[in-house]
């Protein structure tokens, strides 16, 4: 009788030293997409998650925004959206076809680049030991 209580009171103990599950972490505000402190996303486009600084999204912006400007009128030897003299396509995406100066199409591969280490992660932290 005394070791069949014994039994019963170390399978009780059991869940609670064995099953003990780590706090899962707190879901990101944004998705997987979410960007760390200092860096918001690119939107250059519906989708465009890249995460950059403000100021490079406020000058994204401002590209499309003036992206007919910066083409040649009558279109060219790639269509209709040939760059001016002193353009390049921006390519921050597949088919960017956004004339810019070439730093700003630098800009964009070196922040498309960068991109997963400027998301947030969604890792667990660590459970610390129960005390003794």
């Amino acid at each position: 009788m005394i070791r069949q209580l014994a039994t019963t009171a170390a399978l009780v103990a059991l869940p609670a030293t064995v099953l003990t599950v780590p706090a899962s972490a707190e879901p990101l505000p944004y998705g997987p997409d979410t960007c760390i402190q200092g860096f918001v996303w690119r939107d250059g486009r519906p989708g465009d998650h890249v995460c950059v600084t403000p100021d490079v999204r406020s000058q994204t912006a401002a590209q499309n925004a003036a992206a007919a400007s910066n083409r040649e009128p009558n279109g060219g030897t790639y269509g209709p959206n040939t760059c001016k003299q002193g353009f390049v396509w921006r390519d921050a995406w597949g088919g960017d076809q956004v004339c810019v100066v070439p730093a700003v199409r630098d800009q964009a591969a070196t922040d498309n680049a960068a991109a997963a280490s400027r998301r947030q992660t969604s890792v667990p932290q660590p459970v610390p030991p129960p005390p003794p």
